[in-house]
């Protein structure tokens, strides 16, 4: 494999798997989440825009690579967010060595911004 060749997400069945586990984590938790299964065929997906997670009008991409693409995986997560018409964008990079619940959630400052307006209103 290439250096700096994603490692996680070229294996459909280990990202599949962690899309669950963190599906399944947030439900555990009392988050109404529902992971998005994919079409198994290429063409199936064409304008496919749902994220890997839908959670109460958050959509959460979720990464399994074991390398961090932060910027472009982070602007994939907020890209598919908008085609998905959700208010928040988020995204799960997975961490082979740790829990599920000690994955990383990142998400711009702004959708940041607008989750603890949700979470404290005025």
């Amino acid at each position: 494999m290439a250096a700096g060749a994603p490692a996680g997400n070229k294996n459909r069945a280990t990202h599949s798997a962690v899309t669950e586990l963190v599906a399944l984590y947030l439900d555990a938790e009392g988050i109404d989440a529902t992971a998005n299964r994919r079409p198994a065929r290429l063409s199936d997906r064409i304008g496919d825009v749902r994220p890997d997670i839908s959670a109460k009008g958050v959509a959460v991409t979720v990464t399994s690579r074991l390398d961090h693409r932060l910027h472009t995986d982070l602007g994939t997560a907020v890209a598919t967010g908008r085609l998905a018409g959700a208010d928040i964008s988020a995204l799960v990079q997975w961490r082979a060595s740790r829990d599920i619940s000690e994955a990383y959630t990142v998400m711009t400052l702004s959708d940041f911004a607008k989750l603890l307006r949700l979470a404290r209103p005025a």
